[in-house]
């Protein structure tokens, strides 16, 4: 018997032994002498924390007088920043802070009134290793053309819907050394965390971009009185072939987001000559990937990106030799920008919101988007195309889905709005812009049930003014765009 009891209580002594361990493994690990993190123990689970969007989070910036001074002098030079970063009350010490953005970064750089940027964080440049919760990086978007604040989060949420990988988002009120900054979008960065959240870190992230696509401050003012023209000469940002050496594509391959190899290069080739010599692009592509990215892509309308004649946006994923398509920068989207074409186009709101499904480029051929040609002209993916439009129609709006969440986000945001010392519009610019969103992705989905039906043309050169939906009240401007 006393055996026994000497056995029980050595076996109640390891187990107390391994209590204490996993509760200490769980403890919050102390800052080492270099400012690592609390949070670096912690795992992947950003997607429950700062991702959270039942909630307005808190993030203040702690950075020097001289280097925010620095940073506000020269914003366009993207200068990383040391600094202290605090999210809903938790510290991290020793992270890099700058400016991101082209085009929305040189436009608030040109405007002596704002100094609303958008800003990037790397939580391990300085620290090896340090994350946020398994979040390597984050972006701070200043909503810049949106008067919404809504069009990037509903975009996302909109490929979400449709099964398609795309960043997490959340808002949040953004101080700088403990002073009001305003309501900021924070996006997950596509870069490391992303893969080994959405593809178990299998594969690389390449964010193609033609070279021609940079501003200047010097060029703002030209832009405003002569409009913005496109001269864009792609060196592989289009997804036109042009042969096997990978010198021939630096758009893609000089920006890529993740460390690649010559294979994984390779096999992004040769999805691109697989598009040009149309054999069979299961192969090369994750085609039921890339047919759902499509059906959302389209459903939202941005025009600042491949389907239009901008050559960026476009993110592709390759993974086990094949490539899929990832959404990014959606503040443009719903109409809000068709460089070249004319503001006319902007103000025919009608036109717009019934774009064909099958007809979604504009200011770009066919031949010039071959990611996008071999769905519509094969018979098979355009269906799979079609019914992915279809379960986000039902799934979504004509189940009540997206008005019930419309008007969750909308009251939350609000009183941050009212409040936002750095704001681009009003908050009855918001009040009306987001009325504007809203009718417009209601009727968008209309529009899209109608040609799903075969009751209004898949293709806009085909339809019938009668047949189309109305929007004819609505100005797209009211939502934010980019009106040059």
């Amino acid at each position: 018997m006393k055996r026994y009891r000497a056995i029980l209580f050595l076996m109640l002594a390891v187990f107390s032994l391994c209590i204490v361990l996993c509760g200490c493994a769980d403890d919050p690990v102390p800052e080492d002498a270099a400012g690592g993190s609390s949070n670096e123990s912690t795992g992947a689970d950003y997607e429950t924390t700062l991702f959270d969007t039942g909630f307005v989070h808190r993030i203040d910036i702690r950075i020097s007088e001289e280097d925010w001074q620095d940073l506000l002098a020269d914003p366009v030079e993207k200068t990383k920043y040391k600094v202290d970063i605090e999210i809903d009350g938790e510290e991290i010490k020793d992270v890099s802070f700058s400016t991101k953005g082209n085009s929305s970064l040189v436009f608030v750089a040109a405007d002596p009134e704002s100094s609303r940027y958008s800003f990037k964080v790397s939580f391990g440049k300085y620290v090896d290793g340090q994350t946020y919760h398994g979040l390597n990086k984050l972006n701070l978007n200043n909503s810049f053309r949106d008067a919404t604040y809504l069009k990037e989060y509903f975009s996302y949420e909109m490929f979400r819907q449709v099964g398609v990988p795309a960043p997490l988002v959340s808002y949040v009120w953004l101080t700088v050394n403990g002073s009001d900054y305003g309501l900021y979008l924070a996006v997950e960065d596509e870069s490391e965390s992303f893969l080994d959240r959405a593809y178990d870190g299998n594969g690389v992230i390449y964010k193609p971009e033609s070279k021609d696509l940079g501003l200047s401050v010097d060029m703002i003012d030209e832009i405003r009185e002569n409009g913005l023209s496109m001269t864009s000469d792609p060196h592989g940002s289009d997804l036109v072939y042009r042969d096997d050496d990978p010198e021939s594509y630096p758009d893609i391959f000089e920006n890529a987001v993740t460390d690649a190899g010559e294979q994984d290069d390779r096999a992004v080739i040769a999805a691109i000559k697989c598009l040009s010599e149309g054999t069979d692009p299961g192969a090369y592509l994750d085609t039921d990937e890339i047919v759902r990215y499509y059906a959302a892509h389209n459903f939202v309308l941005n025009y600042d990106s491949y389907t239009g004649a901008m050559l960026h946006n476009l993110v592709l994923v390759e993974s086990d030799g094949r490539l899929a398509l990832v959404p990014w920068d959606y503040n443009l989207s719903f109409g809000a920008f068709v460089p070249g074409i004319g503001d006319d186009v902007l103000e025919d709101a009608t036109a717009l919101l019934n774009r064909g499904i099958d007809s979604p480029l504009i200011g770009a051929s066919e031949d010039s988007r071959p990611m996008w040609r071999w769905i519509v002209n094969d018979d098979a993916y355009r269906r799979a195309y079609h019914a992915a439009l279809n379960d986000l129609a039902a799934g979504y709006f004509e189940s009540g889905e997206f008005d019930r969440e419309f008007n969750d986000m909308y009251e939350m945001l609000l009183p941050y709005v009212e409040k936002d010392p750095t704001a681009f519009y009003s908050a009855e610019e918001y009040e009306t812009g987001c009325e504007v969103l809203r009718q417009f992705c209601e009727r968008r989905a209309e529009s899209v049930r109608l040609q799903l039906d075969g009751a209004l043309a898949p293709c806009s050169e085909d339809q019938l003014e009668q047949d189309r939906v109305d929007a004819s009240d609505l100005n797209i401007v009211d939502m934010g765009a980019a009106v040059f």
